[in-house]
């Protein structure tokens, strides 16, 4: 292993910094990478700063060994990206979520076709007390999909040490990062309004984490849909819990009254099983006496029974592009104007099968 030379710049002002980065045509951000993390930008970049800070006779004042040691050469520093998973739960396995593991596969196979190496990790998005990734601690990415909910502060940890940063699945609220994400809103808005065409006026909409902020996206598309076809809202039947343990008990106090919704809109697809698990229990019927809709249309959608009429998310899509764009971000790095982050929303689509049925 080489051990890696860290400068670490002590000048007297910051006016020499800015001088080499106005005569180099870069950001003073890049002039600093030049001299404390080189293998962050091309190496064409590294060696313009450098020539430009000689010839102006600029010097850091002192030195220092970084001791942890560096993995790839920094010629090969962009070509390793790294893929955090925030699961649900501890035992949330990657490769078996049924929602994210095609998003997985997209980001592999772009990044093959690229001849760039995908490193994943997974984290318990609840999980405060944490030791940051190997591939960050070390510095052997250059840059990360961060993909799914993660609570603030397990977020935070990760956006003030990864240099370049894509966000999957979940929206930045402070338009700091790039994001990408899928239509909820116009999703739910379709799927609802599809139920309102067959007929239905009590429409229920089920979620089990009012934090997520796609949920919320949801919600809002459901909300919309009502406003549109002028239909009040029984705020009674918007089902809120803290958890996917609450729901059954949920679902069954609404779904035992005489006076309840014909049909159901689940802000995901594992809800809407939760809700044919739960009306089995009370001997009703999808979608004879509730008619029900899903979102993400995982790959047992079409196989469960009834066969789910859900809103499809382009999962492989989403992981192919968020390839691309950090790809571009780190590309990016070194020219004289920064990369301005940008959210890319994804359309939805909703998919019919035999779920839901017109109110007779």
């Amino acid at each position: 292993m080489l051990d890696k030379m860290k400068c670490v710049c002590y000048n007297n002002t910051m006016n020499s910094i800015r001088e080499v980065a106005k005569q180099a045509g870069v950001s003073a951000a890049t002039v600093s990478r030049a001299f404390n993390a080189p293998e962050l930008i091309s190496p064409a970049t590294h060696k313009h700063v450098l020539e430009t800070a000689e010839r102006l006779n600029y010097r850091p004042l002192r030195t220092k060994i970084r001791k942890e040691s560096r993995k790839f050469p920094a010629s090969q520093a962009e070509t390793f990206i790294g893929f955090q998973f925030f699961s649900k739960t501890a035992g949330d396995l990657l490769q078996a979520n049924s929602f994210y593991a095609p998003i997985l596969a997209g980001a592999q196979a772009e990044a093959s076709a690229h001849g760039m190496h995908l490193l994943t990790n997974t984290t318990d998005r609840h999980q405060l007390e944490l030791e940051l990734p190997k591939m960050i601690r070390e510095q052997t990415v250059g840059g990360m999909l961060l993909v799914g909910t993660a609570d603030p502060d397990l977020l935070a940890l990760f956006l003030k040490r990864v240099p370049q940063i894509v966000l999957v699945d979940q929206p930045d609220p402070t338009g700091q990062h790039d994001a990408l994400i899928t239509d909820g809103f116009g999703g739910t808005l379709a799927a609802t309004k599809y139920l309102i065409s067959l007929g239905h006026k009590k429409i229920s909409f089920l979620r089990d984490n009012p934090d997520i902020l796609t949920f919320r996206d949801r919600l809002r598309g459901f909300v919309c849909a009502h406003f549109e076809a002028g239909l009040p809202i029984d705020p009674r039947l918007i089902v809120t819990t803290q958890c996917e343990e609450e729901v059954p008990a949920a679902l069954q106090g609404l779904l035992c009254t005489t006076d309840r919704p014909t049909a159901i809109v689940a802000a995901n697809d594992s809800l809407a099983y939760a809700v044919m698990q739960v009306c089995r229990i009370l001997r009703l019927r999808v979608p004879e006496d509730i008619s029900l809709v899903g979102f993400d249309d995982i790959a047992y959608s079409a196989q469960s029974w009834p066969p789910l009429t859900t809103v499809r998310v382009e999962k492989e899509q989403l992981g192919r592009l968020a390839v691309n764009r950090l790809r571009a971000r780190l590309q990016s790095v070194g020219l004289a104007e920064d990369m301005p982050p940008i959210t890319l929303q994804i359309p939805a689509s909703l998919i019919v099968r035999q779920s839901c049925r017109p109110l007779s």
